[in-house]
């Protein structure tokens, strides 16, 4: 039986419904047994369909470690629309010696609110949302916003629109196959941060 992340951690965020032209309050929680059944279920044949960088989705690793891993779920209508996994332990920044952060293990949508599968997506902004969440998670642990991660092809556009900095290059497994790839590491240091959290407040007192 799998150890599900027990953090209390909650927080109410505004995405965009496409297919009513408005915008709606979604809330990001810790994943519960119900949003893996349906990542198993809903999101995965789909992913293998399409063949995605994340068809082999595995989450085993990162629940089994709910002291290492915080695993979240942006939720909205009763369904998970997109995921992601934080990991604050042992982490130090490359840009700046001596501090912490908080790296993105894993950060991805699910199957209908991606451009690439279909070319309207059901919601916008889940991503982004996710993202801006971990630099709040960041600030709550007293890292200032920090935050880190290693890009997949596929994203490094959407990234290359958040103020992150490229600190060098890793190298992963992808596909099972015994496939390496070199993905690009990317950090958010504490000012680039504070301003992505001062726009997030601009733009929700403007809506």
């Amino acid at each position: 039986m799998l150890a599900v992340a027990v953090a209390q951690v909650e927080e109410s965020v505004t995405i965009f419904h496409n297919l009513t032209n408005e915008y709606v309050q979604a809330k990001i929680v810790p994943i519960s047994s119900t949003h893996i059944q349906e990542i198993e279920l809903m999101w995965k044949p789909l992913l293998k369909k399409e063949n995605c960088w994340d068809q082999n989705l595995n989450l085993n690793k990162y629940l089994n470690k709910p002291q290492t891993y915080e695993v979240y779920v942006l939720e909205y209508d009763s369904i998970a629309q997109g995921l992601i996994v934080l990991e604050a332990k042992e982490r130090h920044s490359r840009l700046e010696e001596g501090k912490n952060l908080i790296y993105v293990n894993l950060l991805t949508v699910a199957p209908w609110n991606r451009g690439a599968i279909q070319e309207t997506r059901n919601y916008k902004g889940v991503g982004t949302s996710l993202l801006t969440f971990a630099i709040s998670r960041s600030f709550d642990l007293g890292f200032l916003g920090r935050i880190a991660l290693n890009s997949v092809k596929e994203a490094e556009k959407f990234y290359e629109k958040m103020p992150f900095l490229v600190a060098g290059s890793d190298l992963f497994e992808m596909g099972g196959q015994g496939n390496i790839v070199s993905l690009k590491y990317l950090e958010m240091p504490e000012e680039e941060a504070e301003l992505v959290m001062l726009n997030l407040y601009l733009t929700s007192s403007l809506n």
